[in-house]
């Protein structure tokens, strides 16, 4: 009979013992990110492109057809080169005619001054009226004489207008007129750009912009090649657009590009600030980003809670913490995998 009892109570344990087991919580696993204070960056990714250190629509300063355009895409240009030449016809002829005023001023000079020459040899014999008419003769030769020689000058300096020459050594870019054709002085005969140092611009809406500064450092990814370049900001543009709200920034490569087209769009990301020591979490680990941000702490005891934090707001996959969390706390890294009350197991 005893043995009977016994056996029905080690039963009615085993399966209470069972139920337990059954019934009691299980720890859900979880993935988590310890957090702790390390160097940390703060970078802006943009887009950017290649553009030419120095480019530049040549344009004829004088109207007129087009005699000579050696010129093609793709030919590089040494500074001074001829670009093209506009027919100077007519001022050729303009040139022959100043020169030819030139030359009878010169004989009515020539005149004048034998005139004065003869009166002062003949002294007294002559009155002094007729001697100071002699000399005014010859200093408004003179007058003259450098007037004409002066639209000489002139008439040439307006000839070489018509020869239009390379402002710096660069690539031509683009040619829209063609050798014959008649142009007006505002039209564009070359698009000339210097390859030598290219530079890249990049669009940085105005919010973000203002915490660069030329000088800042700066990454640039080029398709083709295995590490990003190191590149320094040396312009921001001081105004807003208003139709794009963003400034334009310009950055210097410090490898050469010359095998880059221009135009070529790239990755960049400048870095905007460095600390020596920081708190910094993946954005997606934070519940409520843009209102009350909090996320879910796993305690000692296994239990998940909410705690709020603070963080600096930049667009970026990793923020910094600057408030509601202390190295060694662990986090979940996806706050919706167990609700506040879970007890929870870090997963293998």
């Amino acid at each position: 009979m005893k043995s009977r009892k016994f056996v029905a109570t080690v039963a009615v344990l085993v399966l209470a013992a069972l139920g337990a087991w059954l019934l009691w919580p299980r720890a859900v696993p979880v993935e988590t990110i310890l957090v702790q204070r390390a160097p940390a960056v703060r970078t802006l990714a943009v887009n950017g492109t290649i553009r030419p250190r120095l480019s530049v629509e040549v344009q004829s300063p004088v109207a007129g057809t087009l005699t000579a355009l050696p010129l093609d895409v793709g030919d590089r240009v040494t500074a001074g080169a001829l670009l093209a030449r506009v027919d100077d016809a007519p001022q050729r002829a303009a040139i022959g005619e100043a020169q030819a005023s030139v030359a009878a001023q010169e004989v009515v000079l020539a005149q004048a001054r034998r005139d004065l020459a003869r009166f002062l040899a003949l002294g007294e014999f002559v009155t002094r009226q007729r001697k100071e008419e002699a000399r005014l003769a010859v200093d408004q030769g003179q007058q003259e004489l450098r007037r004409r020689r002066a639209a000489l000058v002139q008439t040439r300096e307006v000839q070489q207008r018509y020869e239009v020459r390379a402002p710096f050594a660069g690539v031509i870019m683009e040619r829209p007129v063609d050798p014959g054709q008649t142009i007006l002085a505002t039209s564009v005969l070359y698009r000339l750009a210097d390859l030598s140092a290219p530079q890249v611009t990049a669009d940085v809406d105005e919010t973000y912009a203002v915490d660069l500064r030329p000088g800042g450092e700066a990454l640039v990814s080029v398709p083709g090649r295995s590490a990003p370049l190191r590149a320094t900001i040396v312009f921001v543009e001081p105004r807003v657009d208003r139709s794009t709200g963003a400034r334009e920034v310009r950055l210097s490569v410090a490898q050469p590009l010359t095998d880059v087209p221009a135009g070529l769009t790239l990755s960049v990301n400048l870095i905007v600030a460095r600390e020596p020591s920081a708190i910094s979490i993946p954005r997606s680990a934070i519940l409520q980003p843009e209102g009350n941000p909090q996320v879910r702490v796993v305690e000692a005891d296994g239990n998940v809670v909410e705690r709020p934090i603070r963080f600096v707001d930049w667009p970026a996959q990793t923020v910094t913490v600057t408030k509601g969390l202390a190295p060694g706390a662990r986090i979940l890294a996806d706050p919706e995998a167990a609700a506040p009350g879970t007890r929870v197991r870090l997963r293998d």
